[in-house]
């Protein structure tokens, strides 16, 4: 499957899951109105079983969203619904790794400058844990320029929107390595390669 037949997969499951569970929120109140028996232990159910239902829409729908525009060197980023803004230099980004695939394909970013986020790290312990085969390639990265600090950051809302953004990361990030993982995502996100299923 391509990338742009995925997208309009994505929002239109997306538009069916808000129709369904907007739909249950109105008939399950209507339900047990016509019922007539209201007493508190229904009540309080319905009550609860409305929290989640919205719980679960704002859930979905936060996972999906994803904002981004880049000009004059700057990516522009918001993830989620009260995610907030994150800017990063792109001629700044020095390494950028994917990981999972598909919807669940996470972004890594690995920039030689601090990144305006309140999720973005320095390069710690726990990096190196999670991203054995990433770490080698800071290494080199560190010893060409040891006296800059290194900061990642990692993206995992936006469903196969993440595409379009690595995408634009590529077009404008020249200097920066591209890992071989991220190198296939890229093809698919130009349409030059389908989906593995």
């Amino acid at each position: 499957m391509h990338i742009e037949k995925a997208i309009k997969n994505q929002n239109r499951n997306l538009k069916k899951f808000m129709i369904l569970m907007i739909s249950m929120s109105l008939i399950l109140p209507l339900a047990l109105f016509l019922y007539g028996n209201i007493n508190w232990f229904l009540l309080s159910y319905m009550i609860f079983i409305e929290f989640m239902i919205a719980f679960a829409t704002i859930s979905k729908y936060n996972s999906q969203k994803i904002k981004f525009n880049c000009s004059n060197n700057k990516l522009k980023l918001k993830v989620g619904i009260l995610g907030q803004t994150t800017l990063i230099f792109c001629d700044k980004i020095s390494i950028v790794h994917t990981a999972k695939s598909k919807e669940d394909i996470e972004i890594i970013i690995i920039s030689n400058t601090k990144i305006k986020n309140k999720r973005a790290k320095p390069i710690n312990e726990s990096f190196y844990k999670r991203y054995p085969m990433l770490a080698k390639k800071y290494e080199n990265e560190k010893k060409e320029n040891p006296e800059k600090d290194y900061y990642f950051l990692i993206i995992k809302k936006g469903g196969f929107y993440k595409y379009n953004l690595l995408d634009i990361i590529y077009k404008n990030s020249v200097k920066a390595v591209y890992t071989d993982e991220t190198i296939e995502n890229i093809k698919i996100a130009r349409g030059q390669k389908e989906f593995i299923d």
